[in-house]
């Protein structure tokens, strides 16, 4: 759910067809909800019956809950020739491919409406990035996202507890593949007081492990590798605790730990130990 990348039957609305129905029918939804967030779906133009074994004294809705790891069915009369419009309430989720549109075989859309039915469809672009400056060192990223594509530019530069200011950039082309699992290839840039020792290529994957561990894995063009774990603990609303562990065969073990506290939805404090650069503070912004 971190990305806000929201499916139906496994495809976003960018990617899918119509549910086809016919008129007279009786047509039944089965909605299985696999996520850890409610999804509130609402069909247009219609009522439907939830099927909860109250026969006749089943509710009558347009716009049914399905609960976490539950499963929710739906029978509806299919009365209302036409497209209709079937989507999550929440309207973020909307946005973020969790729609569909039901169409009656046989209807033809009003030409002027079918001029327009292709922005429906966009898959949008969108740029976010987090940039943590600290006493010892500064990270972040800058990432640019539609629902399966996203490109990354992320920094590390150090200069606490080493001889010379160390940095590493790293630019890479992720694919989305599910929900778990995405392939990435890319760049990785060393380079130490501005000068650059080593640019590798790579590409590996990247896949959410239980517990929502984010975990990944890559080999580079000069025959070595690297796996890491990172996970966040949001203590209270306002407090995370972060960690990271990463072994490079080039350079061993790095790791590094630290706490968060949120003052706005944009802005952060930090207070951070690192393996190479010792401990830090600062601030971390995100736009």
């Amino acid at each position: 759910m971190e990305r806000y990348v929201w499916f139906l039957n496994n495809r976003p609305l960018s990617e899918s067809d119509s549910i086809r129905i016919r008129k007279g029918e009786v047509v039944r939804f089965i909605m299985i909800n696999r996520t850890m967030m409610h999804h509130p779906m609402h069909l247009h133009g219609h009522f439907f019956r939830v099927v909860n074994g109250q026969g006749d004294y089943a509710p009558l809705k347009h716009t049914v809950d399905v609960a976490p790891m539950s499963t929710t069915v739906i029978e509806f009369d299919a009365n209302e020739f036409g497209d209709w419009f079937f989507h999550c309430h929440l309207l973020y989720h909307m946005k973020a491919g969790m729609a569909r549109i039901v169409h009656y075989e046989g209807y033809i859309l009003d030409p002027q409406l079918r001029s327009i039915r292709p922005n429906l469809y966009k898959d949008s672009w969108y740029f976010w990035g987090q940039a943590d400056i600290l006493s010892n060192m500064t990270e972040g990223f800058l990432t640019l996202s539609n629902t399966r594509n996203t490109v990354t530019a992320k920094w590390e530069v150090g200069w606490q507890d080493v001889e010379d200011t160390e940095s590493e950039g790293i630019f890479t082309y992720d694919r989305y593949i599910n929900r778990f699992f995405t392939l990435f290839a890319g760049t990785d840039l060393l380079s130490e007081d501005d000068d650059v020792e080593k640019i590798r290529g790579m590409c590996g994957f990247h896949y959410l492990l239980p517990l929502n561990l984010e975990s990944r894995v890559w080999i580079d063009t000069d025959g070595g590798a690297r796996c890491n774990v990172e996970k966040t603990f949001h203590l209270t609303p306002r407090i995370e605790l972060l960690g990271e562990v990463q072994y490079d065969t080039h350079d061993l073990w790095e790791g590094s730990m630290g706490l968060s506290y949120m003052i706005h939805k944009d802005f952060a404090l930090v207070g951070q130990w690192h393996s190479e650069y010792g401990f830090g503070g600062g601030v971390q912004v995100r736009f």
